[in-house]
């Protein structure tokens, strides 16, 4: 069976490194510290059959916010044709729990968990078999 890919977006990179650290034995990670460079690599995979199989996603980021980087990555999937049951998994990992951006999450980004930074080292393993990621 092929090593999932997923993809960690944060522009702290010593988070971006934990994290990655954390799901290197799950799924082969690459980091991207910002949303250019996420929307980059994205694209990049994709357009080479290499599709992230998930997204980990800071919310506040300067520049771009990861709401607006997910919106870019979903229309990247529209262009290409991704059947909507092969897109990638969203799990947003940030400070922020309050409702707006939670909904924001889900409602428009298609999130599939959304997990507290403060609760990561307890809770990620968790929602990423919750999800059937692991």
């Amino acid at each position: 069976m092929t090593k999932k890919r997923f993809l960690i977006v944060d522009d702290d990179q010593r988070f971006a490194d934990l994290i990655a650290a954390k799901l290197s034995g799950h799924a082969q990670c690459a980091v991207a510290l910002g949303g250019e460079d996420a929307v980059l690599q994205f694209e990049y995979q994709l357009r080479n059959n290499k599709p992230f199989d998930a997204v980990f996603m800071d919310i506040e980021m300067p520049g771009m916010n990861g709401h607006e980087v997910v919106a870019r990555m979903r229309d990247g999937e529209k262009r290409n044709n991704v059947n909507p049951l092969s897109a990638f998994k969203l799990i947003m990992l940030t400070a922020h729990k309050d409702v707006k951006n939670i909904s924001t999450s889900f409602f428009k980004g298609g999130a599939d968990a959304f997990i507290p930074k403060e609760y990561i080292g307890e809770k990620l393993v968790q929602e990423l078999k919750n999800i059937q990621l692991i």
